[in-house]
């Protein structure tokens, strides 16, 4: 079954122009992304399945299909293990 990352409410972030800061209120860590991790963050709304954010990175950055789901994957996994990102399944809303 197919997944969809969400942001943590237990976060709160700000973006400056291509790069964006995020805060983990429960380890009270702050973090910087560059530019492909804010374009990946913008996308972790609930409504899009890590497939869907892949092909959209591949079509803004010109990169491979496979790259861009390995490196989706992999970050959006890593936002997860950190507490920033939660899994929404199709059926919650």
């Amino acid at each position: 079954m197919e997944q969809y990352p969400l942001k943590s409410k237990d976060t709160a972030h700000r973006t400056l122009g291509e790069e964006a800061v995020v805060v983990n209120f429960q380890s009270s860590f702050f973090y910087h992304l560059n530019p492909v991790g804010t374009f990946i963050w913008e996308h972790c709304d609930g409504e899009h399945t890590v497939a869907q954010i892949a092909a959209a990175l591949t079509a803004e950055y010109q990169v491979t299909t496979q790259e861009a789901a390995q490196d989706c994957r992999q970050f959006i996994g890593e936002l997860v293990t950190e507490g920033l990102l939660n899994w929404r399944s199709p059926r919650e809303s």
